[in-house]
């Protein structure tokens, strides 16, 4: 072995016996932490899946008319997975067999809650409009215009959000503001020559005042769906 090999043997072990120690711990750690992203990927795999199972039996009660069974799975699938789009989803099937039950208030709570278990916008939207529907239906129409307005919805509901202001807007007989809804709903190429053109063209021209006294009539909107329908 010449000097120059020596030279570079002492260089080795002066370094492994400086950063030795070091390494090892480094690579085990990085191990650690490889083996526990991969489990932490597994869990979320088999929660998502559990969680599409359940609400996947949530959407057959709700098929077979078991609307106090669905409520329930609805109830614990939302506590037990907290967050998730299957959390909200059977949120909202919960309100909805709550309204088939003629329970609004029950229906309330639960679009409030799903309101407040998601972060997609679209999800929190859909939630809104049935959440103003119901509010309609309980004869709150001001509470339910409230709801309408405390967000911009994203831009596939603003139609659907200004349609029904303007159903409830009408049957407070506020015939400007409810041609105003309507003809904002209309901006969206969708709803052009449909039942919002109908409904504007059958205003009456000026607001009528309602009589001393009177309570607005609030029609009973269509009960939600239990999936993301509008």
């Amino acid at each position: 072995m010449t000097t120059t090999d020596d030279e570079e043997l002492d260089k080795i072990k002066e370094f492994w016996a400086q950063y030795g120690k070091t390494l090892i711990l480094g690579i085990t750690l990085g191990l650690v932490m490889v083996a526990g992203w991969l489990g932490w990927q597994n869990w979320q795999g088999q929660r998502q899946s559990q969680a599409a199972l359940a609400f996947h039996q949530i959407e057959q009660l709700s098929r077979a008319n078991q609307p106090e069974a669905a409520m329930q799975a609805a109830r614990k699938l939302a506590s037990s997975d907290q967050g998730t789009v299957y959390a909200t989803l059977a949120l909202m099937i919960g309100a909805h067999e709550a309204m088939s039950q003629n329970d609004t208030a029950k229906a309330h709570i639960y679009l409030q809650d799903a309101i407040k278990s998601t972060t997609q916008p679209s999800l929190a939207a859909l939630a809104r409009l049935r959440l103003a529907r119901v509010q309609w239906a309980q004869n709150k129409p001001d509470a339910a215009l409230a709801t309408l307005k405390e967000t911009t919805p994203p831009a596939p509901y603003v139609s659907l959000y200004a349609d029904l202001a303007g159903d409830i807007q009408a049957s407070q007989k506020n015939w400007t503001a409810a041609r105003t809804s309507y003809e904002q709903a209309l901006r969206d190429p969708a709803t052009a020559g449909g039942l919002v053109q109908i409904k504007l063209d059958n205003l009456p021209a000026k607001n009528t005042p309602p009589a001393p006294g009177a309570i607005p009539a609030a029609p009973v909107p269509a009960p939600a769906s239990g999936t993301p329908q509008s």
